[in-house]
């Protein structure tokens, strides 16, 4: 039966992931002259947390934010406030460099540190879709790259 739910779930996932691209696709076409370039702030190093979604949102994706939002809010608060972490969410299709930086075919959650306004360390976390339904496990995931990053930002 755990065999069945897990093919059943891995379709779904699949089917809602093929939907947003379909509708995606259009909104890229329109979206290449745009070509917004997200800004760093290259006075300060940090850790940087990224949403990376397409122009479509499923339900499934703001789910993900959502809970990747709360961890950072409830476990990371003093980080955020004193700007250790950056956290934003960013429609990969709009801004196609970071997208390419990144490798984001799909909505995930990515992970840097960021030095001198430069990008090192890229933890990109496909494995949220997974996890989304066991909170603590996508916590747990979610944490041990950010804890990694903050690692390595000392160093």
């Amino acid at each position: 039966m755990k065999v069945n739910k897990l093919i059943k779930n891995l379709l779904i996932y699949f089917a809602l992931i093929s939907i947003g691209f379909a509708f995606g696709k259009n909104s890229l076409n329109r979206n290449i002259s745009k070509n917004t370039q997200f800004v760093l702030n290259s006075n300060k190093n940090y850790v940087a947390v990224f949403y990376m979604h397409s122009t479509f949102r499923c339900a499934s994706c703001n789910k993900i934010e959502k809970m990747t939002q709360v961890l950072l809010e409830q476990n990371y608060s003093d980080e955020l406030q004193n700007g250790q972490i950056k956290w934003k969410d960013i429609d990969f299709q709009e801004n196609i460099n970071l997208a390419k930086k990144f490798k984001v075919i799909a909505s995930c959650v990515v992970v840097s540190t960021v030095k001198n306004g430069e990008y090192f360390d890229i933890k990109r976390l496909d494995d949220v879709w997974t996890l989304m339904n066991n909170p603590i496990e996508f916590d747990l995931y979610l944490s041990k790259a950010i804890n990694i990053n903050f690692k390595k930002l000392k160093e």
